[in-house]
């Protein structure tokens, strides 16, 4: 898909073909916004006071698989709570409400982009899964947790990930990687 502009069509979309697409959207955005990257540059921290690309994608990979595969995979076994991730997170990407010397910094070690694009098809894979999975009603059900509904969570993975993808634009144009070969694309209409 990277590479390509042909945005696929949007018609009658109910609320979990509207996740579908937010989550298809959401994550090819992300893809493309490191996919090219060394992981020297993905680890550099061009910005001082700012996470570098390596921590937000973590980040942002962390919260997609908590918010959508935990709680639906929970949801769909009949559990309250306790569900299931493709991975197993990291304290110190979580990000919000660490304390700073919690918080990723330089010299820290990081996942490579390889790794991190390796984990990001496996939680679109799994995510896409499990919200198709999923009856349309149910998205207006209680959720585990603290979630009136089902489908808040997986709103929120996917505006959560969105502000962070220009995140990693802005920081991209710190690196001096902003060369017009890679540019962020719309891929639904």
């Amino acid at each position: 898909m990277i590479g390509e502009h042909k945005p696929k069509k949007i018609w009658k979309t109910g609320i979990r073909q509207s996740i579908l697409i937010g989550l298809d959207e959401s994550l090819a955005a992300l893809e493309e916004a490191f996919y090219d990257l060394s992981d020297e540059q993905i680890w550099a921290y061009p910005i001082q006071g700012r996470h570098n690309i390596a921590t937000i994608v973590a980040h942002c990979l962390q919260n997609v698989d908590g918010h959508v595969d935990w709680i639906l995979s929970a949801h769909l076994s009949g559990k309250t709570s306790g569900g299931t991730c493709v991975f197993e997170h990291e304290e110190r990407f979580e990000l919000y409400g660490l304390p700073e010397y919690k918080l990723p910094k330089p010299g820290d070690i990081f996942p490579r982009a390889e790794e991190m694009l390796e984990t990001l098809e496996n939680v679109v894979t799994r995510a896409m899964e499990l919200v198709s999975k999923v009856e349309e009603g149910e998205f207006l059900e209680p959720a585990p947790d603290y979630w009136p509904h089902l489908g808040d969570p997986c709103f929120r993975a996917i505006y959560h990930t969105m502000a962070h993808v220009r995140q990693i634009w802005l920081l991209r144009g710190a690196l001096g990687v902003a060369d017009g070969r890679s540019w962020p694309r719309q891929h639904w209409a």
